[in-house]
């Protein structure tokens, strides 16, 4: 079935930080921000500093569930959120999705949003020469193809198992080169 993600979803600002986000170590509230988020759409939470979050309006945290979407800079990489702890919002960088219909897995939309037709869809629709961008209305008509909840299960798993052994092949290559760095300190003195 093909549906756009404002048929499926409600898209959000990020939190309206001004300026650069200060970080404060007995902060109330943690903040995702661009770098904390990889190319494949792991957020990395050990990473993610901890601020001051003022206002009289109650901040957008985030829930598991959501999806975060980065609409600036050359990378529109989404990121589902897993189980979250802790007050967490998201830089004003970020949309924040929430999908609505129960017939789509939030995985399934974050996944979506990554592949090649979808960021070639971003690309030729970003604006702006010094700091490229996605508008909400943007994304919010991106074409989707939803297939049945079986099919989003499956694929949302096989693709989590592609990132772990990735990230697991990765973490072996680092090792390696950290071995031959011993090796030759040894050597080389």
């Amino acid at each position: 079935m093909n549906r756009t993600l404002a048929d499926i979803a409600i898209v959000k600002a990020g939190h309206p930080f001004r300026g650069k986000i200060p970080e404060y170590k007995e902060g109330n509230a943690y903040v995702v921000q661009i770098r904390d988020i990889d190319n494949d759409g792991y957020i990395h939470w050990q990473q993610i500093i901890r601020t001051e979050i003022t206002g009289r309006k109650s901040p957008e945290w985030l829930q598991k569930g959501d999806v975060l979407f980065a609409a600036r800079g050359g990378r529109n990489v989404a990121a589902f959120v897993g189980d979250i702890d802790k007050p967490v919002v998201c830089a004003p960088h970020y949309f924040l999705i929430q999908v609505t219909d129960k017939a789509v897995l939030p995985e399934f939309v974050a996944w979506q949003l990554n592949q090649k037709n979808a960021q070639r869809y971003f690309a030729n629709s970003a604006e702006g020469s010094a700091q490229v961008s996605i508008r909400r209305a943007v994304l919010e008509a991106i074409p989707l193809v939803i297939p049945s909840i079986d099919k989003q299960i499956a694929i949302v798993e096989f693709d989590n198992k592609v990132k772990q052994e990735k990230r697991l092949l990765n973490a072996l290559i680092n090792n390696r080169a950290s071995q031959m760095q011993g090796i030759a300190q040894e050597l080389l003195g």
